[in-house]
């Protein structure tokens, strides 16, 4: 009977490789969205490249670019809020890509940017007229302790003095049977 048994070290050191093994493979899973930088100014590079877009109506002078670059930046913004940050960063670039393309081509198609500024001036925005609330009026201390102490006044006297008890109106015609009005019947014409 030969029986190889395995030292206790290399046990230990299996365990350990093991555990290192599994550190690392975690890390490396966790890395992409953990580790990874946001991209808060390519988001921002490409909302911009957009309403650069906008302005010069690429909407409508150049509808499917315009229509993609959105598109594309919906994508970016649900991986950005999923914490899918490479793939935010990718699908942002292409949305800028595509917004920068429908702004040339609605340029190039006759867009002009004065046309939207014209349409929406700037205003500051009016004050807001200021109203004048009416001072509230108090009640003196010696008027409210004095309305305080006849409402106490009056709800001892109703707790004090018994209550008188209800004449009942109805006659009972027998046990277990409804009561009814002692009232006389009504008169026909």
């Amino acid at each position: 009977m030969n029986f190889k048994f395995e030292s206790s070290k290399t046990g230990e050191k299996r365990k350990l490789i093991s555990r290192f093994l599994f550190s690392m493979g975690l890390v490396a899973f966790l890395g992409c969205s953990v580790f990874a930088t946001r991209p808060v100014q390519l988001m921002s590079d490409t909302a911009s490249a957009l309403r650069a877009a906008k302005e010069v109506q690429a909407d409508t002078l150049s509808p499917d670019l315009f229509r993609q670059a959105n598109e594309w930046f919906v994508k970016a913004r649900n991986e950005y809020k999923f914490k899918n940050f490479a793939l935010a960063e990718q699908y942002a670039k292409k949305a800028k890509r595509y917004a920068e393309d429908a702004e040339f081509d609605s340029i190039r198609g006759g867009g002009n940017r004065s046309d939207s500024v014209a349409e929406q001036p700037e205003t500051a925005p009016s004050p807001s007229p200021t109203y004048d609330y009416p001072k509230p009026t108090g009640t003196p201390a010696v008027d409210y302790e004095q309305r305080k102490n006849e409402e106490e006044g009056a709800a001892r006297r109703k707790v004090e003095s018994p209550t008188p008890t209800p004449t009942s109106n109805f006659n009972s015609i027998g046990p277990g049977s409804p009561t009814v009005p002692n009232t006389p019947p009504p008169t026909l014409p």
